[in-house]
């Protein structure tokens, strides 16, 4: 019996060296990264804005205070606060107990012993009882690392959620206020075909337009209208949409809309965020991908308390108590101590059961090491995209610019034309149409621009830095 405890002991020990981590937490990451973006560089001014402040340069303090309304109410930011708190507990249990435990102990009891059974007697106990679990294989330590990790992941997670929630706000909330421009644009032209319509009706009550021109002058009018009508409701669309992300009543919501200051140019917008960095350098702001490393590492840590659960355990136990006996004739004090039982315990049956968590430890650390390089990939596309869409929109401005110039001044000339009878109908409503196309064409073009610029803002990981960000690591609210 001796020998094969023996041998069991030998075996364990040498099975130790299974407990490493298979990886290293400093380590490379599974994925190779870029060492230079192949996209544009954006334009800008010479001077790289924090991220953490990016929302205040559109000098707007509606769109800050909105942002934190929405954050303030968001469910998911809430659950996702909830998560840290749950991984602090977490890691401050796993903490306590990987190391000795103490407990104060407290006893009192009444009734007769067997060595005086005519003698009622008070028996109180007050002292400590202390158990350790000896971390022989390292398990325990690994179960910490392991919930550290998974705290890191949490406070990523958290901070991505409040960008995901001020990107959504801020798309929602330029959408609306583009959409008024392109309301405004629509409403004037249907104004202007109004003013048509009705000429066309009085010229042709007076002999001189046929009722077909008159009548294509009247469909001209219906159309404009509906056009306007349906951007009016897809502007109110958008108003349900922020009153549902700020919980403002409706009504205190587009009062603040209707002093809200002017948007800014793109011209003006080319100096608000500037990429500088290389990939990698770039990338380890984002939240995501710091909470799929932190993932990775704790599914690694997770094999080791797996593989911890297979060798034998080994723990002991002590107390002291200070004991007081007391009768209607005597009082008797006195201490009581004990050191042990030291305990080994050797799994032997359900070992299959041991090795199926082990196994499964071991492809949950594979699948997240596969998931962290998936979004370090991702997140070199997401940036690299969202350049080559900003330079792309740069280089079509000009053109769109130039675009709404001209058929703006053709639209004027043929209207002019129009009304001292050189032009048909035919030639101002074609050139009404290109006009209104070119002006609408320009203001999707800046919402396009908007939106590209907050991607990037939310590709490069919106102000998150994994190793100086104590705000989350303190107080996530």
């Amino acid at each position: 019996m001796k020998r094969k405890i023996g041998a069991l002991l030998a075996a364990a020990l040498l099975s130790a060296c299974a407990m490493t981590p298979p990886v290293d937490p400093a380590g490379p990451a599974p994925a190779q990264v870029p060492t230079q973006w192949f996209a544009p560089m954006v334009p800008h001014s010479g001077s790289t804005v924090a991220l953490a402040q990016w929302w205040g340069q559109f000098d707007d303090p509606l769109l800050v205070q909105w942002i934190a309304l929405a954050q303030a109410q968001s469910p998911n930011l809430a659950a996702a606060r909830a998560q840290v708190f749950a991984a602090r507990a977490a890691l401050e249990t796993s903490d306590v107990l990987a190391g000795p435990q103490v407990a104060a102990v407290a006893s009192a009891s009444r009734g007769r012993s067997a060595s005086a059974p005519d003698a009622v007697g008070t028996a109180l106990g007050l002292g400590a009882q202390a158990s350790w679990a000896i971390d022989l294989w390292g398990g325990n330590r690994a179960g910490v690392e392991q919930a550290r990790a998974q705290e890191t992941a949490a406070n990523a997670g958290w901070h991505a959620a409040r960008v995901l929630v001020a990107s959504e706000l801020a798309q929602t909330y330029f959408a609306h206020r583009l959409c008024q421009v392109q309301l405004q644009v629509v409403e004037r032209d249907r104004d202007s075909r109004a003013v048509t319509a009705e000429a066309a009706g009085h010229t042709e009550r007076a002999g001189l337009t046929a009722p077909a021109v008159a009548a294509m002058a009247r469909a001209s009018l219906a159309d404009s209208a509906a056009r306007a009508r349906q951007q009016a409701d897809l502007c109110n669309r958008q108003v349900k949409a922020l009153v549902a992300l700020t919980a403002l009543p409706e009504p205190t919501l587009r009062a603040e809309l209707a002093k809200a200051p002017s948007l800014a140019s793109s011209a003006a917008m080319e100096g608000l965020l500037a990429v500088k960095a290389v990939p990698m350098d770039a990338i380890r702001q984002r939240p995501d991908v710091a909470q799929a490393q932190a993932n990775w590492i704790a599914a690694a840590q997770g094999v080791g308390v797996a593989r911890a659960a297979m060798l034998p355990s080994l723990s002991f136990s002590g107390s002291w108590l200070r004991n007081r006996y007391s009768t209607a004739e005597d009082t008797t004090t006195f201490n009581t101590w004990s050191i042990g039982p030291l305990s080994m315990t050797i799994p032997v049956v359900g070992r299959g059961a041991l090795q199926a968590r082990t196994d499964a430890a071991e492809a949950q650390y594979q699948a997240s090491g596969k998931a962290y390089a998936a979004t370090l990939r991702q997140a070199v596309s997401e940036v690299e995209q969202a350049l080559v869409t900003l330079d792309g929109l740069r280089q079509r401005e000009a053109d769109t610019v130039a675009a709404l110039a001209g058929y703006t001044q053709s639209f004027t000339a043929t209207e002019a034309r129009y009304k001292v009878g050189f032009a048909s109908l035919n030639e101002l409503e074609d050139a009404r149409r290109l006009q209104l196309n070119a002006e609408s064409g320009a203001i999707a073009l800046q919402q396009e621009r908007i939106n590209t610029w907050i991607g990037l803002y939310v590709a490069l990981g919106g102000g998150f830095d994994p190793e100086n960000n104590p705000s989350a690591i303190k107080d996530p609210s």
